[in-house]
């Protein structure tokens, strides 16, 4: 090998080391433990390595199954640019598998660089049995990961304002896929049971579909503002099929915006290779935030 060569390699060794060691360390969310689990798995959690696309931030692609004891990673705002704004990111999996870093750590890896802190929660996931059936009822599921393990992820965040230099009353979610269900179940949640602390700003990426609880709020103007990205391609969550409520809620619920690019189909994460448009939307929503907070 030339020096030349020598020199290339330790180069691009060191750089993936400086990008990896930003990935912080997984915090439990519960760190007593949880009462009477109710999604306990026969294996052990465990992760699969998927294709690492040219041009991800955190150099990985972990798909994370089997989870029964949920966790966090918080990514503090780069201090010369702090924003003092937050949010918390919900990758997605359908519920069965939590795909970490290309719907959470490569994110919040670049909102942090812009002065946002954010927060990627792994949640407990289902399982499935040869058949393709779910092992745990879904109710359970959505009642343990929808409910306990996001308010545990809201109060954890919200005590960490005062440290990490960023407002309480400027936390956000964003969802991806079954996040972005997850998301969406919070904030209406937050709002029609008027709960005293509700997301300031949400936002959907190829998610979107509770028209019936946009509908029951009668009072649009205590939702907060959201951020939708969908592709006009997606196979699995169509346009046809997530439109009537992304329409609405960008036809009803003030700031809000709602980005269909042509080529993407689902699961873009931060699109590197899917097309040219598609991948701006993470600046579209980097600028979205600026202006609800511009004063």
């Amino acid at each position: 090998m030339t020096k030349f060569k020598t020199s290339l390699l330790f180069f691009f060794l060191l750089q993936s080391f400086l990008v990896l060691s930003q990935i912080p360390k997984e915090m439990p969310l519960f760190p007593n433990g949880i009462k009477d689990n109710a999604i306990v798995h026969e294996q052990k959690e465990s992760y699969a390595d998927s294709l690492i696309k040219p041009g991800s931030l955190s150099q990985k692609n972990r798909v994370f199954s089997n989870i029964s004891e949920p966790a966090y990673m918080i990514f503090p705002a780069a201090e010369a640019n702090n924003k003092h704004i937050a949010t918390i990111i919900f990758p997605g999996g359908g519920f069965v598998n939590n795909w970490v870093d290309k719907e959470g750590t490569d994110l919040a890896l670049w909102l942090s660089q812009q002065g946002i802190t954010c927060m990627v929660v792994k949640y407990r996931t289902n399982t499935k049995d040869e058949k393709g059936k779910f092992k745990i009822p879904m109710e359970t599921v959505y009642f343990e990961a929808l409910k306990k393990d996001v308010n545990a992820s809201v109060m954890t965040m919200i005590g960490l304002a005062d440290k990490l230099k960023f407002d309480k009353d400027k936390i956000g979610v964003l969802g991806f896929s079954a996040g972005g269900f997850i998301s969406e179940w919070l904030t209406f949640t937050a709002v029609s049971e008027k709960m005293p602390w509700k997301p300031a700003f949400v936002g959907l990426i190829y998610a979107g579909d509770k028209l019936k609880l946009l509908e029951n709020i009668k009072d649009k103007s205590s939702l907060p503002p959201f951020f939708m990205a969908i592709a006009r391609d997606d196979k699995k969550w169509t346009l046809k099929r997530a439109l009537p409520f992304l329409s609405a809620v960008v036809a009803e619920v003030n700031k809000s915006e709602l980005h269909i690019y042509s080529k993407g189909d689902h699961g873009f994460g931060l699109a590197y290779n899917e097309g040219h448009s598609v991948g701006l939307w993470k600046n579209s929503f980097y600028n979205w935030l600026l202006d609800i907070y511009k004063k």
